[in-house]
């Protein structure tokens, strides 16, 4: 079932942010409008049919992501080293004016909005189904005690 999104940003001990999924998605819900403002200051808004094939590997890639691949990239990679690629990469900037040098600019910014709309759209699907408990953080609360065994004392 879906919760509200404010539910996200709320703790027990007050306002947090949301980690996991649901910050990935709070994360490229925001990103996703300034990454495009900036590429099309830059390169201007590129045409899906100018490189199909980066607008397909990007949704490929998009959805091994989403279905298999997170939890392992997640287990190799640093926090702060993903928050600084994820930083860069959306922020456009010297990356953005390197790529242009060498006229792959408009093929990588198709393969990352291709990536990003299909982690979107996955997250969207799973947050609104009712079946589906993708973005659903771990129970709260105690497991059940372990089993003790008592030993006499002497």
């Amino acid at each position: 079932m879906a919760v509200s999104f404010l539910e996200w940003f709320r703790d027990d001990d007050g306002w947090t942010t949301p980690d996991g999924r649901r910050g990935e998605l709070a994360g490229l819900v925001i990103g996703l409008p300034i990454f495009l403002f900036v590429v099309t200051g830059e390169t201007g808004l590129p045409d899906p049919f100018e490189s199909p094939s980066a607008v397909l590997f990007g949704t490929l890639c998009g959805f091994c992501y989403a279905a298999y691949w997170r939890q392992r990239l997640c287990a190799l990679i640093p926090e702060r080293v993903r928050n600084f690629a994820m930083g860069s990469l959306l922020s456009g900037g010297l990356g953005l004016s390197l790529l242009e040098g060498v006229d792959l600019a408009v093929p990588t910014v198709l393969f990352v909005l291709a990536a990003i709309g299909t982690i979107l759209a996955i997250y969207l699907a799973w947050l609104l189904s009712p079946i589906e408990d993708g973005l659903q953080p771990p129970r709260r609360g105690a497991s059940p005690p372990q089993a003790v065994e008592s030993t006499p004392t002497r």
